[in-house]
């Protein structure tokens, strides 16, 4: 069979393989047939053609200008030649040729690379104008595989995206078959990417948006999360507001019994998760955020830091394990934010300061004169 008879099969098996129109397979195949005609024939200055829909033949063309004395035989023919074709032709008029058959095989096989090439960046294009209206938002996926290097190719209805080490939740493992949600960071067209869809586990994106799909009160947009902060796989920590004061903003989030959160936190794969509350007053948002840990004093710098003061017993949970606590706050705040012990007498009052001073000078003297009275014994023992 030549590739005229074949064309109709192509472009049917392709478009339901790829998910294109046969519209637009077909528009796919006239242009490249096109290309490697006047790539592959040279000789010709002007070729044309169109696809039939509907016996998929190809009809390949060329013009050649009435002349009255011929230098270009392929581009050319006499005014003589020309009238006996058509009565009314005149000099400067184009007469259509079809080309040949003979000569329609030798465009076959450049044709197939240009049309693989073109189906390659329609499948882009079409990638690209459906997913781009679902960037910010999550995308549930299956798992194809797991290759080298950890990246995991994860299928989204026939558009195959790699989901990289860096963007996994740190010990998490994929199977092929597995079902996993994943948020859509951006979308791209370039041809020399990896993956056209960039992809991630640990964007605090996906948290909001397992939020919004958990709690009713935020997709609404009753409830806002004003802002959210991660170290993924470990601890979490999401700012809320309520537009309605007969709403609480962190025991929605939280659901009866811990539901709402926990159905986010076993996504996350046991994600630690804190809720606290927003407010427009920075010193009371600061206090909220350093949750777990009771802050004192806050000194609230002009160079974007923060200077929380706190009792001892308080210290270590303000800091939190390996300095978690106070990065995730200061993430969530977007301030830089300094932990210190609060003075020991810093409640007191100038006299009772004066008087804890004094009774200490007066113990250190007590002291000081004890350890004389001891030396001065020892000396006199040693010297008997």
């Amino acid at each position: 069979m030549t590739v005229k008879e074949n064309l109709l099969t192509i472009i049917d098996e392709v478009s339901k393989e790829k998910g294109f129109s046969k519209e637009l397979m077909s528009h796919l195949v006239e242009e490249s047939l096109l290309e490697a005609a006047r790539k592959k024939l040279k000789k010709y200055d002007l070729i044309e053609g169109s696809l039939n829909r509907k016996t998929g033949e190809m009809e390949l063309y060329q013009y050649r200008e009435v002349v009255e004395y011929v230098q270009d035989e392929y581009n050319e023919i006499s005014l003589e030649v020309a009238l006996k074709m058509d009565s009314s032709v005149e000099i400067g008029d184009e007469v259509e040729y079809e080309i040949e058959d003979k000569e329609f095989s030798r465009v076959a096989q450049v044709a197939r690379q240009i049309l693989l090439r073109k189906i390659k960046e329609a499948e882009r294009t079409v990638i690209y104008e459906e997913f781009q209206e679902k960037k910010g938002e999550i995308l549930t996926g299956t798992v194809v595989r797991t290759e080298m290097g950890g990246r995991v190719a994860i299928n989204f209805n026939r558009t195959e995206a790699y989901l990289f080490r860096e963007n996994q939740i740190q010990g998490e493992r994929f199977s092929s078959g597995n079902h996993v949600r994943v948020y859509l960071k951006d979308v791209t067209n370039e041809p020399r990417k990896e993956s056209q869809l960039d992809i991630s586990r640990t964007h605090s994106g996906l948290l909001v948006k397992l939020f919004e799909m958990e709690v009713p009160e935020v997709y609404d947009g009753i409830i806002e999360i004003v802002s959210a902060a991660r170290e993924p796989g470990q601890r979490a920590k999401i700012a809320v507001h309520s537009n309605d004061p007969d709403v609480d903003p962190v025991g929605s989030c939280v659901g009866v019994r811990g539901s709402r959160v926990q159905a986010v936190i076993n996504e996350l794969r046991g994600e630690k998760i804190d809720i606290i509350r927003w407010s427009e007053d920075l010193a009371e948002y600061v206090a909220n955020a350093m949750a777990p840990a009771e802050v004192e004093k806050i000194d609230i710098g002009e160079d974007d830091e923060i200077h929380v003061w706190l009792q001892k017993d308080q210290l270590s949970l303000a800091i939190g394990k390996k300095g978690q606590n106070v990065r995730l706050a200061s993430k969530l705040l977007g301030y830089k934010i300094k932990v210190s012990e609060i003075p020991e007498n810093s409640n007191l009052s100038i006299e009772q300061q004066l008087t804890v001073e004094l009774e200490k000078g007066s113990l250190q003297e007590e002291s000081q004169v004890d350890n004389e009275q001891e030396e001065k014994e020892s000396l006199e023992e040693s010297s008997k």
